[in-house]
Parts: C-alpha cells; sequence; structure tokens
C-alpha cells in the first residue's frame, strides 16, 4: 500500500515539474505584443500632381513628423536622402546613384578639367562586387604612391567596400588636398593585400599627352579622358605635330570615357561631315544619331587607335567609329564595355542623382555594353612585361600602310 501510494505521488510530482519546465519556457521564449495605437492621425494632403505610387513616401513622412517618440531630433534631410538612395537600390543599375550635395560640385569639377582627390578613375568589377582602378592619371597622387591599373579596392581607411557602387567608393576616396586616405587594394599577381597611403590634391587634368617618337615618325598621343577642354588640347597637339610626322597612334588605353560632346567632336577631326559617330536608344525606343558636323582638319593623317580592357565608354565610342569608318586600325584587347550613356541631375538640396537614359551602338549596330570593344589586331600586354608591345605593335601596323601607299 505504501508502495502504491509513494508512486502515485511520485507520478503527480513528475506531471508537475514537466508542466512547470513547460510554462517557465514558454514564458522565456515569448515575444512580448508591441503596444499598438489604432487612434486615427489626420495627414496633410499631398500635392496634387503626386504619383499614386509615390503616396506611401509622403504618408510614411507625415506619419514619422507627426507621431514618432523622437520626432524632435529627426533629421529631415538625411530620412529625404534615405528614400533617393533607397530608390536607386531598387533600381538595380550599377550606373545610377545618388550624390551627397558635399561631394556633387567635386563631381562636377571632374568636367572641367581639375578636381581634389587622388587622381584615379575607377569602374566596377564585372561581378558588380567590389570597385577596380582603371586606371591612376599621369602626375597625380595615385599614380606617385604606386596605385595601378586593375588594382582591386577592398577597403577605404579600413571600411569594407564589398557591394559598392562607383559613386559611393569615389565619395570615400575623394577629399580636400592635403589630407590622406588608405587604400587596401588587391594587385594582380600579389596572393595578400596591400595598404597604400595617398595624400590627395589638386588634380589638373591636361587630358592630351604627346611625345614624338624617337625611332619612328609617328606622334604617340595618349588621351587619357573627355572634358569640356580635351578636344581644343587635341586640336592643338595636331596643330603643333612635327612637320616630319607621317602619322599618329592615339592611345585610348585606360581612357575611362567623359563628355559625349568631346568624343563626338573629336571624331570629326577625323571623320567627313554628316559620318555617323554612333547612335543610341532611350528607354522609350527613341534613336538619337550623333554625326559629325565640322570638316575634318586631319581626315587624311595615317592612324592607329590603342585600346585595352579599361578603356571604357567614351574610348569605346571613339574607337568603334574610327574602326567602322575604317578610319584606323585599332590595336590591343577587348575593351571594358560600358555602352550605355549617363546623364546628371543637379537636386534642390545641392546634391545630384545619376543614371542611365540610353544603350549606344556603333555605326554598325555593334552594342557594346557588356560586351566590349574587340581590336583589329589583338596585342596583349603582359603585366610583367616592361616594352611596350601594343605601342610597337602600332608603330609596325603605321609601317605597313606607309609602304603600301608608296
Amino acid at each position: 500500500m505504501k508502495n502504491k501510494s509513494r508512486n502515485l505521488i511520485f507520478k503527480y510530482l513528475i506531471t508537475f515539474l514537466f508542466i512547470l519546465i513547460i510554462s517557465c519556457s514558454t514564458v522565456e521564449n515569448e515575444i512580448p505584443e508591441p503596444v499598438i495605437d489604432t487612434s486615427e492621425v489626420r495627414l496633410n494632403e499631398p500635392p496634387k500632381n503626386l504619383s499614386e505610387e509615390l503616396r506611401i513616401i509622403w504618408d510614411t513622412y507625415q506619419y514619422l513628423l507627426q507621431d514618432h517618440v523622437d520626432q524632435k531630433d529627426l533629421e529631415l534631410d538625411s530620412l529625404a536622402e534615405g528614400a533617393v538612395i533607397g530608390i536607386f537600390e531598387k533600381l538595380d543599375d550599377q550606373h545610377s546613384g545618388y550624390i551627397s550635395p558635399e561631394r556633387f560640385a567635386v563631381q562636377q569639377s571632374s568636367f572641367q578639367g581639375k578636381f581634389e582627390g587622388i587622381g584615379a578613375t575607377v569602374q566596377q568589377t564585372k561581378d558588380g562586387k567590389r570597385v577596380v582602378i582603371v586606371a591612376p592619371i599621369d602626375g597625380s597622387p595615385a599614380e606617385e604612391a604606386g596605385i595601378k591599373g586593375g588594382d582591386i579596392i577592398l577597403a577605404v581607411d579600413g571600411e569594407d567596400t564589398e557591394g559598392w557602387t562607383v559613386m559611393e567608393a569615389v565619395n570615400k576616396i575623394r577629399g580636400k588636398g592635403g589630407t590622406a586616405v588608405i587604400l587596401t587594394i588587391q594587385r594582380i599577381g600579389e596572393s595578400n593585400p596591400i595598404d597604400i597611403k595617398i595624400i590627395r590634391g589638386e588634380i589638373k587634368l591636361p587630358s592630351v599627352r604627346s611625345t614624338q617618337l624617337q625611332d619612328a615618325p609617328y606622334a604617340h598621343i595618349r588621351v587619357s579622358s573627355f572634358t569640356r577642354e580635351t578636344h581644343n588640347e587635341l586640336v592643338k597637339v595636331l596643330k603643333d605635330l612635327d612637320k616630319k610626322n607621317k602619322g599618329i597612334i592615339l592611345d585610348l588605353r585606360q581612357n575611362p570615357g567623359g563628355l559625349v560632346t568631346s568624343v563626338v567632336d573629336i571624331a570629326g577631326e577625323f571623320l567627313d561631315e554628316g559620318s555617323m559617330v554612333m547612335y543610341e536608344i532611350k528607354g522609350n525606343g527613341q534613336r538619337k544619331n550623333w554625326l559629325v558636323k565640322s570638316k575634318g582638319n586631319f581626315k587624311k593623317l595615317p592612324m592607329v587607335v590603342l585600346v585595352n580592357e579599361y578603356s571604357a565608354s567614351g574610348s569605346e565610342v571613339l574607337s568603334g567609329a574610327l574602326q567602322d569608318n575604317d578610319r584606323a586600325i585599332v590595336i590591343g584587347t577587348t575593351t571594358f564595355g560600358k555602352g550605355s550613356v549617363g546623364i546628371q541631375r543637379g537636386l534642390s538640396n545641392g546634391g545630384g542623382i545619376f543614371y542611365t537614359v540610353a544603350r549606344w551602338y556603333t555605326p554598325l549596330g555593334r552594342m557594346i555594353e557588356n560586351v566590349g570593344l574587340k581590336p583589329d589586331v589583338v596585342q596583349k600586354q603582359p603585366g610583367n612585361e616592361t616594352d611596350d608591345l601594343q605601342l610597337k605593335a602600332a608603330i609596325t601596323q603605321l609601317n605597313y600602310q606607309l609602304d603600301g601607299e608608296s
């Protein structure tokens, strides 16, 4: 009898403990419900022309202003910027983005031929995960510090760059002259990342440099970008060519592009009036032809164009125009493949936005976006090669052209 009672008591005890454990576990893991206020809030009427799709932004903004617990501390400018940034994140266009007011003036200055920064052009990597150096600008702080084309930027001042857009990288790297920035880069052929300290400075951009080759009667003309002054600079160089000069090598390697109007003006120096430089197709399907409007002064001057995998955008436009119009032989490697037309717009807060407005095609209809421009003569340039094999190939090609004319 005693054993029976003890067993019964034991069963009750076990049951009690089980219920207690379950109850405690439930309490510990229970997520507290928020206190919901269902009272109505009267919102200000949105602007009359506000589309229904944007109404949610207006409503959210109004709710926060009226109800948020920290409404007095809300930074309205920051909220507005966040909304714009969110729009571009959803746009899924690596060539689009928001530019803060602090950076917009700096961004605009690069098209004027000078700015403050390290002096290097960058592009998104093919997989879109990082930003890569296209090339340091000749004589820039970046070049002096040892930055090279092809260097992948892993961090800026210790901040990981994975997932950054081009503009996010530019906004972090540029800054006032005399200040320092540390880039952590991954270099081709190196197993470990490298930290490079660069002192920012004012970057003056003569975008055209010319050298008369010593061992051949040709001028080596390097165009590093297309600014508002590039066309005038190039015309001056061409007019000042040695009278004994018999041809030019137009070097567009590491040229990231620039202003399309500058590209078209330069193409006009070498092509017949009315020749097509490119055409673009806008989002609404509208086509626009970019044609040469002036009579070229150097239409008959023998020329070769040099490109590589870091020749992008405007340099691809110019190369494609000269190639498709049978004006020049293009030598090097397949170009970067940025076949889109971008535009910048200023905003009321002093900042700006940039976005893609069209895709462009060569005169013969070749699309360059994500494909690149294939040269007529493929000539690679190994990283450990000290001789400029592509320049030598250009000289050989000009010699061949001149021999054929004689």
